[in-house]
């Protein structure tokens, strides 16, 4: 491929300097010429201009009317083989130099046909076919006649021919005398332009070498391949730059796919681990109620301390219950998450409505948050209240026993919209990072693991993604990406 690329460069700068050369080769070989031209008989020359494009006319127009005598003859043939033979025996009689017509089928096999007999009227004669295709695919094959003097005299013209070649030989000595050191001097150029070509490319397609081989690379598969864009401003680094950025979409996309594909299973799952769970939930409370109160009215009450053991049991009861019906609660909200619906919002103004009409926040968490001009987006304002309450919920159980402080963020970076949410806890601990957003993966003893899975989720269905990283001077930070909207789309807060 490089050396393909460097030749082609160098075979146009050679061709740009050789354009020129040429012209100047034909003006000196048309000089040489007229200077040293002999004086020739003037019939021999306008024979040799003439007589060719006469004859090539002659046989062209010869040519015509046969086909369309042929054409006109296969439209009048009737479609039985007895009329049809009477039809070419009375075509071949009627029409000048028509020596023969059959009509052939598909298959080549004669159907009817008529010849000429006698002698050409006109002499001598070589055949000229002409063909006309039936309606029903079969073929009407005529053999016209062409006068054989006609080749005769353009025998003669190529004589001519001859005897002026032979003439000029000592004239075509002496331009090719000229046209031998014109081509020198143009060789010589040619070669010059073709190895500053060589030159001028080798940094081009060595830049292009790399890219073939990075796009051999991501054909194998490897999403991590880059191309050194360099700070060109060429073509070539604008392809390179375009390059890396279609990697880290397609390498993005993948993981979006890959991530709400787990996800649509672990819903799946959630929904009948919530069914198979809720199901004897109630009767086992019923049944421990039962047992609770017949306790308390049997004759065994008066013991003391079989009334503290079944009391400490009823409240273990109630709360493991209290649990289980939370965690039944979170996995079945985890399984009917509907899809994103989502509408023109101003992501600044959305996050300040949020803090003042969501008094859990201010309950549980100190939030303040800086905004960096406007960020249009597209988004579901159900579901990203619901990321947010998820992510400060997060902040404020990081933060326990202590009051959270939060802090939220909104800037534009490139055709994104960046919402941050920090908080000061203890962060998250980096061999924990890459798993923080699977489901049911959870660092706290009574935490489900999905909280954060949803968060992720929604985005995903936004066009966008989360990151978790560590906050500069401690704590954790999630980084909330979406797609910018078009102007006309984000128009309200």
């Amino acid at each position: 491929m490089r050396i393909s690329f460097r030749l082609q460069i160098a075979a146009a700068l050679a061709l740009a300097a050789v354009i020129p050369l040429a012209a100047a080769l034909w003006l000196a070989s048309r000089l040489a010429e007229e200077n040293l031209a002999l004086g020739l008989n003037p019939r021999l020359i306008e024979a040799l201009q003439e007589t060719p494009a006469l004859y090539g006319d002659l046989f062209r127009a010869r040519k015509e009317l046969y086909a369309e005598q042929a054409r006109a003859l296969a439209r009048d043939l009737p479609d039985e083989p007895g009329p049809a033979r009477r039809v070419l025996e009375a075509a071949v009689r009627r029409i000048p130099r028509l020596r023969r017509a059959a009509w052939l089928g598909p298959d080549g096999r004669v159907i009817a046909e008529a010849e000429a007999e006698g002698p050409n009227p006109e002499g001598e004669w070589r055949a000229a076919p002409a063909r006309a295709v039936l309606p029903s695919g079969e073929v009407l094959e005529c053999v016209f006649a062409i006068e054989a003097r006609f080749f005769a005299d353009l025998g003669e013209a190529r004589e001519l021919a001859e005897s002026y070649q032979s003439a000029g030989r000592l004239r075509g000595d002496i331009q090719k005398s000229y046209v031998a050191a014109f081509g020198a001097v143009m060789a010589v150029f040619a070669a010059v332009a073709a190895a500053a070509g060589l030159l001028l490319a080798r940094r081009t397609t060595r830049r292009i070498a790399d890219l073939v081989g990075a796009v051999r690379e991501l054909a194998r598969g490897n999403l991590e391949v880059q191309v050194e864009a360099g700070s060109g401003r060429d073509e070539v680094a604008g392809l390179a730059r375009a390059f890396n950025a279609m990697v880290r979409e397609v390498r993005q996309g993948r993981g979006r796919i890959v991530y709400l594909e787990k996800i649509s299973g672990w819903q799946e799952v959630a929904r009948r681990l919530a069914h198979e769970i809720k199901n004897p939930l109630t009767p086992i409370q019923l049944a421990f109620q039962q047992v609770e109160a017949r306790f308390r009215q049997s004759a065994a009450a008066s013991d003391p301390g079989l009334s503290r053991l079944v009391a400490e049991a009823s409240l273990v009861v109630r709360e493991e219950i209290a649990t289980l019906e939370r965690l039944v609660g979170e996995f079945s909200a985890f399984a009917r998450l509907p899809d994103v619906r989502p509408e023109p919002a101003e992501l600044g103004a959305f996050l300040e409505e949020f803090l003042r009409s969501s008094p859990q926040v201010s309950e549980g968490a100190d939030a303040d948050l800086t905004r960096e001009g406007d960020c249009p987006v597209l988004l579901d304002r159900t579901l990203m209240r619901q990321v947010l309450a998820n992510l400060l919920r997060n902040a404020e159980e990081a933060a326990r026993p202590a009051r959270a402080r939060v802090h939220l963020a909104v800037r534009r970076e490139g055709e994104r919209a960046v919402l941050t949410v920090a908080d000061e806890g203890p962060g998250i601990p980096p061999e924990v990072r890459p798993r923080i957003f699977d489901p049911y993966f959870t660092t706290r003893r009574d935490g489900t693991g999905l909280g954060l899975a949803i968060v992720r989720k929604i985005v995903l269905q936004h066009g966008g993604d989360v990151e978790a990283r560590q906050r500069p001077g401690g704590g954790a930070l999630f980084a909330v990406a979406l797609p910018l909207a078009p102007p006309a789309a984000g128009a309200t807060g």
